[in-house]
């Protein structure tokens, strides 16, 4: 289906594909694997919802990108009031936040990034955990060294024990979240960088569609999470490892939050840092479907978008 339209960064067709290409993946090596027919018409099954999920998302785009109702009908074969009927934005809207509801429910929110050697149901979502575990660890071990105190006086600053403190810092407990807001405190940093890192090792599922500003605070105090678990490299080296992706300029505007970076751009700045871009890809998907909620009905039938988007980067992300 080829709606013509300029390609933008806020594509929401393109990481569904991303989606669609792993769950094909694994349809692939089922077959390969002889898995039974059981396996194989499920995994059929969710390549074709997520196709129908594709459609929807690819109309959005073209309709955003100022591709007409005639022009989404002559690409779909279908007559001008069919295609309004299908992909309106109510029935797109629906379908979208339908398929985020689903993923919050599985615990997958999207497929991972093909090429990663993962696929839905293989244990993965228990592999994130651990990593969040172990980031949150690392960010709470850093901002210790950071701080210059001794874990007995972390101990009497927090009520806890020292035996208990130094048991967080080697990421042997997951603490509640109260005992990491008093840790924060005490290392002076915002306990917010650190709240999704928890979320994810306690396999806390976030809200399917939080707000827009709800899901772009939450994407970005990751971010700043994931860099104090690499233990707060200087900017330059973070560019360096994105491979020529991003600037330390850019780096620095990244951690202030001042803009909603593309996917290319966060999953660059995600694996400098040593971490996964799986583990973050639903929080900028969380961000997407947001802003996705935000358009209204008149800029959408008309076809024009003159509201500003998070994914344009104007300034040090521009290009």
């Amino acid at each position: 289906m080829d709606l013509a339209r300029p390609r933008t960064n806020q594509s929401l067709g393109r990481f569904i594909a991303e989606d669609l290409q792993a769950l094909s993946q694994a349809l692939l090596t089922a077959e390969y694997e002889g898995a039974d027919l059981s396996v194989l018409m499920h995994r059929a099954g969710l390549i074709t919802k997520e196709v129908d999920y594709y459609v929807a998302a690819a109309v959005r785009d073209a309709k955003a990108g100022g591709v007409s109702w005639a022009g989404v009908a002559k690409a779909a074969g279908v007559s001008i009031p069919t295609a309004r009927s299908r992909w309106g934005e109510a029935e797109v809207e629906r379908r979208l936040t339908r398929r985020a509801r689903e993923r919050t429910a599985t615990g997958t929110h999207s497929a991972p990034v093909a090429g990663r050697g993962e696929t839905a149901g293989d244990g993965s979502e228990a592999r994130a955990r651990e990593r969040a575990h172990s980031m949150l660890a690392d960010a709470l071990s850093h901002l210790h060294v950071r701080s210059g105190l001794s874990i007995r006086v972390i101990a009497e600053r927090t009520d806890l024990s020292p035996s208990y403190v130094s048991r967080i810092l080697k990421g042997e407990r997951v603490p509640a979240w109260e005992v990491i807001e008093t840790l924060a405190s005490v290392f002076r940093c915002k306990a917010s960088d650190l709240a999704v890192l928890w979320e994810l090792a306690q396999g806390m599922v976030p809200p399917a569609v939080p707000s827009l500003e709800a899901a772009t605070a939450r994407l970005h105090a990751t971010l700043r999470g994931l860099y104090l678990a690499a233990g707060s490299p200087d900017s330059d080296k973070v560019a360096e490892l994105s491979g020529g992706l991003l600037s330390s300029r850019q780096v620095q505007a990244l951690l202030r939050g001042e803009e909603v970076p593309t996917w290319e751009t966060t999953g660059a700045y995600v694996k400098a840092l040593r971490a996964s871009p799986a583990d973050v890809r639903p929080l900028w998907e969380a961000v997407a479907y947001a802003f996705m909620h935000r358009m209204d009905a008149t800029q959408w039938e008309s076809g024009s978008v003159d509201r500003p988007s998070p994914f344009r980067r104007p300034g040090p992300f521009s290009g």
